[in-house]
């Protein structure tokens, strides 16, 4: 049984995500797991999507990767999306925006 609680921390690339999640992570001493990271390390992708020019994540296989961890509870989960993860891991998910359209394309322009 989880004594912590796991978050995901969801939104579009570039509204924040990581850096809300390092930033909670130092405050609250709970865990970040940055999914980009886990797939990049434990070769959780199933082909590169050469139009898009981006790696496709073999869902199957990132979720075996990260269980035993996640079930321990205690996580800040960074991903774009939270429809991957059974809703028995996840206790709260919050999904950021980015306020100003103008903002969001200046930070993926950079």
């Amino acid at each position: 049984m989880r004594t912590s609680p796991n978050v995901i921390i969801t939104g579009t690339p570039g509204v924040g995500k990581t850096v809300h999640c390092e930033q909670l992570a130092e405050e609250t001493g709970l865990r970040h797991l940055s999914i980009n990271q886990v797939a990049k390390e434990r070769d959780c992708y199933e082909t590169y999507d050469h139009e898009l020019q981006t790696w496709v994540v073999d869902e199957d296989k990132l979720l075996d990767a990260i269980e035993d961890q996640v079930l321990q509870g205690g996580y800040l989960i960074d991903w774009h999306a939270c429809d991957l993860f059974p809703k028995s891991w996840i206790d709260l998910v919050v999904v950021l925006r980015c306020p100003s359209t103008n903002v969001h394309y200046d930070r993926l322009a950079s």
